[in-house]
């Protein structure tokens, strides 16, 4: 379907080859919109004012999640409520973690992980979380498809490698081991509010050792990051409460704030090794492990 809102163009596909016609044929700034809780937030504040919106919300292929063997794969349009009444956020519990702190019910209803990926701002819950998991997007066109790292994808803060005419259609992340451990935990100055720093953390443990360990971190950079130094630190040490401490103290070597709505570059260097540990902490202890 396709119509024109004053001199706006609005098309409502039914497919995604459709969808990608429309993006290619479109003339002038065209946006996709899913769930629209940003691209609407953006139109009423007068910060985008697009020639052509391309609502995708009823491509029935973009929905969804499928789970097969250590793998899941999120349809575009899932929606952070989709995620967590999902199995998959008992077993992988920092996804029920992050899904809970997103803004009030009408966005964790309406918003769609696609579209905090698409949107890519560096103080957004889910990023960091999908970085833990290795996230790979799915990105289709008129000249066809490619895939690409998460981690390459996001550039800067609202910044990503989309193209003008392409689509992500799904996003697909590598699962942790059933007996290993999640959890994201924010701080934020205001209850559902940006957060001032938000830590995501995976961790599988063996015979009293760390084995694996993921940490991604929201807030703290221009862009969501994994935090190596951290990981580093932790990889092969035996389990225990200073290690931990020791290794979240190495968050401070991966992070570059700057001043933002959460709070300042200061505040947020001072309070991310607190919950860096205070997130490992939570993980190790849903892994298992004894502290």
């Amino acid at each position: 379907m396709t119509a024109a809102a004053g001199e706006r163009a609005y098309h409502r596909p039914e497919t995604v080859a459709e969808a990608c016609r429309n993006l290619a044929d479109a003339e002038g700034q065209t946006m996709v919109v899913a769930g629209g809780q940003t691209v609407m937030l953006m139109l009423r504040e007068g910060i985008v004012d697009p020639d052509a919106l391309v609502d995708v919300s009823a491509i029935p292929a973009l929905g969804g999640v499928s789970v097969d063997d250590g793998t899941a794969t999120f349809g575009a349009t899932t929606t952070y409520a989709d995620l967590a009444a999902h199995d998959l956020s008992e077993r992988v519990t920092m996804f029920e973690d992050a899904c809970a702190v997103v803004g009030d019910r009408q966005i964790r209803n309406a918003g769609t992980l696609a579209g905090a990926v698409c949107y890519g701002v560096a103080a957004l819950d889910i990023l960091s979380v999908l970085l833990c998991l290795d996230a790979t997007l799915a990105i289709e066109s008129a000249d066809g498809h490619r895939t690409q790292a998460l981690d390459d994808f996001l550039r800067g803060d609202g910044e990503t490698d989309l193209g003008r005419a392409e689509l992500v259609t799904g996003i697909d992340v590598t699962l942790p081991p059933s007996d290993a451990g999640s959890a994201y935990i924010k701080h934020s100055s205001v209850e559902a509010g940006w957060p001032t720093v938000g830590v995501a953390a995976t961790v599988t443990v063996d015979d009293g050792e760390f084995t694996d360990v993921s940490v991604g971190l929201t807030a703290v950079a221009d862009r969501p990051i994994r935090a190596p130094s951290v990981e580093d630190a932790l990889d092969g040490a035996a389990v225990s409460e200073d290690a931990l401490a020791t290794a979240a103290g190495a968050a401070s070597e991966d992070i570059d704030p700057s001043d933002d709505r959460g709070g300042s570059a200061r505040y947020k260097r001072a309070l991310t090794p607190t919950l860096v540990e205070r997130t490992l902490e939570t993980a190790t202890r849903r892994a298992g492990g004894a502290l």
